[in-house]
């Protein structure tokens, strides 16, 4: 029985499976099989998988295409190792990738599942300027969470015990894993391992790339299911705010900064009342949402910088 279970599924991307695969058993750490779901790619995807001949590799078909929740469920069914990694087939892994994960998992029982850092690459798999060193303190993760996907898909290794029922949210597509991460954290200490153990590809073909409405949706469903916990109603105009104060967009009016701060004053409310989170540690990220807001409503200048020093957020921050 292997101890760890990798999941890829595999649609038409024959361009770049096989550097993805090759990444996965040029491994330090061995112990594992490698389950590759293929969607009914029409293209020579599968046949470069069967290229490789390692016995650690296990095929499934699905013989029409199902998308990728459906993929990445039927891949943990199978599944046999007590840990759990999915992995994308444009993704690198670096060498000591699982070692270092699998050894962290062993030797700190508390964590439910480890991520890493990662680099982003080209489609051509050159290093692109763009990192993310993500080092939140484990304790803050869950309330940043609450804003934003804290964890590249690839980068993960969880215990096959803390998996949700049901694995991944049917209807999630292309934000399942930030549906599935946020579930993991509200039972199971969570965190990055401090290093840069993933390549992510950066290309045209990516579902995030072709499709930017579509993700916007599923954001959008993805924020109703984390702040239904907290009793807060995501409606159109409240998802909106969300998607601003995620990616930091620029803040056109003042008034729209300041139904930013209400819908942040209203999330510190509802979890006073609620205890879903540490509030102390909730505060510090709201704090920093909140200044990030500001900023780019920088424009505004006096107006923004009133609003600022009269803040309630901002008050309660140097309280």
């Amino acid at each position: 029985m292997p101890e760890l279970s990798i999941i890829m599924p595999l649609f038409n991307n024959e361009r770049y499976v096989g550097q993805a695969i090759q990444s996965l058993l040029s491994q330090s750490y061995t112990d594992f099989e490698l389950i590759v779901v293929d969607d009914a790619s029409t293209d020579k995807s599968l046949q470069i998988v069967k290229s490789f001949s390692d016995s650690r590799i296990r095929i499934l078909h699905n013989h029409q295409n199902q998308g990728i929740v459906y993929s990445r469920n039927k891949g943990l069914e199978v599944a046999k190792g007590s840990f759990i990694a999915p992995f994308d087939s444009d993704d690198v892994a670096m060498p000591e990738k699982f070692g270092k994960q699998i050894d962290f998992l062993k030797t700190h029982p508390e964590y439910g599942m480890i991520g890493s850092w990662a680099k982003q690459i080209n489609e051509e798999g050159k290093l692109l300027k763009t990192k993310w060193k993500l080092d939140a303190a484990p304790q803050n993760i869950p309330s940043i969470l609450l804003f934003r996907n804290y964890f590249v898909q690839s980068a993960v290794v969880l215990r096959r015990e803390c998996i949700p029922e049901g694995g991944y949210k049917p209807g999630y597509d292309i934000v399942e894993d930030y549906a599935m991460w946020f579930d993991v954290s509200q039972k199971n200490k969570v965190g990055n391992f401090p290093e840069y153990l993933i390549q992510y590809r950066i290309h045209s073909q990516s579902s995030t790339a072709l499709d930017d409405e579509r993700l916007k949706r599923c954001e959008a469903k993805v924020f109703q299911h984390i702040y239904n916990q907290l009793g807060i109603e995501i409606n159109d105009k409240a998802s909106l705010l969300l998607q601003k104060i995620k990616i930091g967009k620029k803040i056109h009016s003042l008034m729209e900064l300041g139904e930013i701060e209400d819908f942040l004053m209203l999330l510190l409310s509802q979890n006073k009342k609620l205890l879903r989170y540490n509030q102390r540690e909730l505060e510090k990220v709201v704090f920093n949402r909140w200044v990030k807001s500001c900023y780019k409503a920088g424009f505004l200048s006096a107006g923004m910088l009133n609003i600022f020093m009269k803040s309630s957020l901002t008050k309660l921050f140097f309280s």
